[in-house]
């Protein structure tokens, strides 16, 4: 195995800079492991690599729109969430013109507590707690759960 070095373009106007190393038998495994693992946000416009201790550039095929592969994987950083309001918005005014709108308001976020509760009270317990550990059967309380 050989260590190679990977060069990257940020941009067309750019010089090959180096951006990390990689082990591989050959120039194409070199290729495909830096591409791999260098270059798979899109966070560049051409990748290379130089065997380390050699002046030989090897260049790889795939052009900027291919590197990082064709998945639109945008939701993995921040910018891929521009524009979600504007888009909700849109959808929602479209979906009240066809007269599909929910008209209820959120479920409030202590849903668990009040089926805790609920729960309790058919339990019979006087506090509105939960039954104490003694009133339950070994599978009763497996069944329960230890989660407070």
């Amino acid at each position: 195995m050989f260590v190679w070095d990977v060069l990257g373009k940020r941009s067309d106007n750019d010089e090959f800079t180096a951006v990390g190393g990689v082990k591989a038998p050959d120039a194409e495994m070199a290729l495909l492991l830096a591409r791999e693992t260098h270059f798979r946000h899109k966070e560049g416009v051409a990748y290379a690599v130089r065997r380390r201790g050699s002046t030989e550039l090897h260049v790889g095929s795939y052009g900027a729109e291919l590197i990082g592969g064709i998945t639109d994987r945008s939701y993995r950083r921040q910018e891929g969430y521009t524009g979600v309001g504007a888009k909700h918005r849109r959808v929602s005014e479209e979906m009240a013109g066809r007269g599909l709108v929910v008209d209820r308001p959120r479920p409030s976020p202590g849903r668990a507590r009040a089926l805790a509760r609920e729960q309790a009270e058919s339990h019979g317990t006087e506090d509105g707690g939960l039954p104490s550990g003694a009133d339950l059967s070994p599978e009763d309380l497996a069944a329960q759960g230890t989660a407070g």
